[in-house]
């Protein structure tokens, strides 16, 4: 089963919503400037990545859940996520019912206080892990991206943040209201992403979207590979029997 992580650099151009639905454009319009513009370039990438993989010319109807998560109004269609970071938006979809969550951060990008903030809701063992990286900021954005996507598939948000441990040295995972997840996470020159994924997908397939001159493929990672880079961090989640909180 393959997912499909697309990204978009934004130009300074208006975005084509030619296969938005009139709906998601009214409701836009109810929106800041910077937000409106966010909001329908990700549906747009959305949209133009249906029609590439499944030929469907039309987003179809997207609604919230009661936790604020956005999905298509038809059970029978893909799960996705969205994600935004600095003029980058994103968007990963699951095939065959899987889930799916995605996050993405620019490095360096926050301040101190923010990422003080960020180390203090951490557990020990990911505490650990950091300070035994190279570049404590770069590893601490990475295990921020890699939770915040994890919270985006269980729907949990902020609210999840006590519910979830990392231990990446030992490439686990373990929520607490999700029992089975895989989370695949990247450091590229300025970004961080990461996709968590349902287990059965085995091959994430990265795209950028270029607008008017339409897809590059980014190639292809095979989630279960044993050497995935260096810089590439797959967590799994333990399994049943060995679930222990660890603090």
């Amino acid at each position: 089963m393959a997912s499909h992580f697309a990204r978009w650099a934004l130009a300074q151009t208006r975005t084509r919503i030619h296969r938005l639905p009139l709906q998601i454009v009214e409701h836009a319009n109810r929106f800041s400037e910077k937000r409106r513009t966010r909001y329908l370039a990700a549906r747009t990438l959305l949209a133009e990545l249906m029609l590439r993989v499944y030929g469907m010319p039309t987003l179809p109807e997207v609604i919230t859940t009661a936790s604020g998560r956005p999905c298509f109004a038809d059970p029978d269609l893909p799960d996705f996520s969205f994600a935004y970071a600095g003029s980058m938006v994103g968007v990963v979809l699951a095939e065959e019912g899987g889930r799916a969550g995605l996050d993405m951060e620019i490095i360096r990008a926050h301040s101190r206080q923010t990422l003080e903030h960020h180390f203090e809701c951490l557990s020990s063992a990911e505490k650990a892990w950091i300070n035994a990286q190279n570049d404590a900021v770069e590893a601490s954005t990475q295990i921020w991206t890699l939770r915040q996507s994890i919270l985006k598939l269980t729907g949990e948000g902020a609210d999840g943040m006590n519910s979830l441990q990392l231990h990446p040295a030992s490439g686990r995972l373990r929520s607490v209201s999700w029992p089975d997840i895989q989370a695949l996470c990247d450091v590229e020159p300025l970004l961080v992403w990461s996709c968590a994924l349902s287990p059965g997908t085995d091959r994430l397939r990265l795209w950028e979207y270029n607008g008017d001159d339409g897809w590059e493929s980014l190639g292809d990672f095979n989630v279960h590979a044993h050497n995935l880079g260096p810089r590439t961090l797959r967590l799994t989640s333990l399994p049943a029997e060995k679930t222990q909180y660890y603090s």
